[in-house]
């Protein structure tokens, strides 16, 4: 799975594609908690300064459209300017911006009861093509993650699972060693939350494998696609 170890800029804004596509190792955050911290974010802001006239969700993010996680490596999409911030904005609110993701996983059945917190895994998930829904709450110390809440959870869980349903479509290949997913709207470590619920965790991951052997953590975001738009990668 390739990750570079170094920033790389794949789209450079133009005057009829007014964003920026980075490709962010791992280990690199997506955003800066302060200005002056080194992300993505900043690197995409200093090679491009016009970027930084975009008001997004948060004044420090700019013209940020989405996140990874800080150990995820792939595609981040950032607004160079407002007019198209605010259109990729009604995009996703509209469900048409997709993002996809590769992950390397292991086969592990009994992965959410390992873990604890999940509610009943749903029946189709063995399946080789499936999508998992559900709603989110956070788990654990300082809600270091998060869990699934759906039919079978506990009130308890029910009543912090928000209001908001996150869908994820799962493609597996290779002896289901490996794992396509796609999504619209994104929840914090949503796909890698899922799939350890269907019993996939990605591997190498800390937080959602229970057999995480202290490894990089397999997992990048490869696509995304909008209306006029679509960039994939390896």
């Amino acid at each position: 799975m390739k990750d570079s170890g170094r920033i790389e800029i794949l789209h450079a804004p133009t005057d009829s594609e007014p964003f920026i596509v980075l490709d962010k190792p791992s280990g690199m955050p997506t955003a800066p908690l302060s200005d002056g911290d080194e992300s993505a974010l900043s690197f995409a802001l200093e090679s491009f300064p016009e970027a930084g006239g975009v008001s997004g969700r948060k004044s420090v993010e700019r013209g940020l459209v989405h996140r990874l996680d800080t150990a995820t490596s792939g595609l981040v999409l950032i607004a160079s300017t407002q007019e198209f911030y605010d259109f990729i904005s009604a995009e996703q609110d509209a469900g048409r911006f997709v993002k996809h993701y590769r992950a390397d996983v292991d086969d592990i059945p009994s992965c959410a009861s390992e873990l604890g917190g999940f509610p009943p895994v749903p029946a189709c998930v063995r399946a080789g093509t499936f999508r998992v829904e559900s709603f989110f709450r956070p788990f654990g110390p300082r809600g270091a993650c998060v869990r699934p809440v759906a039919e079978g959870s506990g009130r308890a869980a029910s009543r912090k699972g928000g209001t908001r349903v996150y869908s994820t479509g799962v493609s597996l290949s290779g002896g289901k060693s490996r794992a396509l997913c796609s999504i619209t709207a994104g929840f914090r470590h949503q796909v890698r939350c899922h799939l350890a619920w269907c019993g996939f965790p990605v591997r190498g991951d800390a937080l959602y494998n229970p057999r995480g052997d202290g490894g990089p953590m397999l997992f990048r975001a490869v696509g995304i696609e909008f209306p006029g738009f679509s960039l994939r990668v390896e």
